[in-house]
């Protein structure tokens, strides 16, 4: 069954909202790995330099996770204004509203999905 009007209000407001938190985090992140490198001229020694590093990498990492899903979910709404938004993109079924509600971003059913991450599993790439 298609989600309904208010079921897709419901869902672009929550999009909407942990959008703005993660524009939000993604820029005191990466303002605080921007300040933790340009430390640089301060250290006083290996201890320090390593600190800094450590602290500017986790930062950064933080921020490129935090990018991903706010990509993924300026991706939902594309999908919203396409008009396929809630359809598997495997198998063309509905995502159930339970689904898209818990994880917005899903462009898969839940067994479309299992059946990925199973392919993904035994398919491990390289590095």
């Amino acid at each position: 069954m298609p989600l309904s009007e208010t079921q897709i209000g419901e869902l672009l407001a929550q999009i909407r909202q942990r959008l703005a938190v993660l524009e939000e985090e993604i820029s005191r992140k990466l303002g605080q790995a921007s300040e933790e490198f340009s430390a640089f001229e301060r250290v006083g020694d290996s201890g320090d330099l390593s600190s800094i590093l450590n602290e500017g990498e986790v930062e950064m990492s933080e921020a490129l996770r935090d990018i991903d899903e706010w990509r993924g979910l300026r991706a939902a709404l594309r999908r919203v204004e396409e008009g396929t938004y809630g359809v598997c993109i495997d198998c063309g079924v509905e995502i159930p509203f339970e689904r898209l509600h818990a994880s917005p971003m899903a462009l898969r059913c839940v067994d479309c999905q299992m059946r990925a991450e199973r392919r993904e599993a035994s398919h491990p790439s390289s590095m």
